[in-house]
């Protein structure tokens, strides 16, 4: 494994153990909330908007993982129909596109993130600005894991 492969490598697991840990956060919260809720009487609002964001958060920056680990919707059973160059042609061809989608979304997420600096989430006080900008890093995190996959893809790797 070359330098680069392993740098990819170390931002997929960072992006997998930091979307655990924010998951874990979130489940935290809404215990919180239940719990003030239901014996105190009177719930923690603010725990709610919280957990919600970091979901959020937590789902967009696994899809690096599961990129990585080819746990999205493979196209396999289309791919097996084909003869074996133009396979390869196709898993070229769905790298390709889910980069074009990834970058879309870095393009766009860094607009919206933008777009909403200047708003402030109710019960927060924080800038909307660090909730969206799950969509770009997210995003801009899941590239090493499509490409770390169509390598392995093109090395005949499962």
């Amino acid at each position: 494994m070359n330098r680069v492969e392993a740098l990819g490598e170390a931002i997929v697991r960072l992006a997998h153990n930091l979307a655990a840990l924010l998951l874990a956060t979130a489940t935290g919260l809404v215990f919180f909330q239940v719990i003030t809720r239901f014996f105190i009487g009177h719930a923690a609002a603010w725990s709610e908007i919280l957990a919600r964001s970091l979901i959020v958060w937590s789902t967009l920056l696994v899809a690096s993982a599961g990129f990585r680990l080819g746990a999205m919707i493979p196209i396999d059973f289309v791919r097996g129909l084909l003869p074996p160059a133009w396979q390869f042609r196709v898993v070229r061809l769905v790298t390709l596109l889910t980069l074009v989608l990834l970058g879309v979304l870095v393009w766009q997420g860094w607009v919206m993130t933008e777009r909403v600096q200047t708003q402030r989430v109710a019960m927060l006080g924080v800038s909307m600005s660090l909730f969206y900008a799950a969509i770009p890093i997210g995003a801009l995190m899941a590239i090493p894991g499509v490409l770390l996959r169509h390598l392995d893809q093109e090395r005949g790797l499962p």
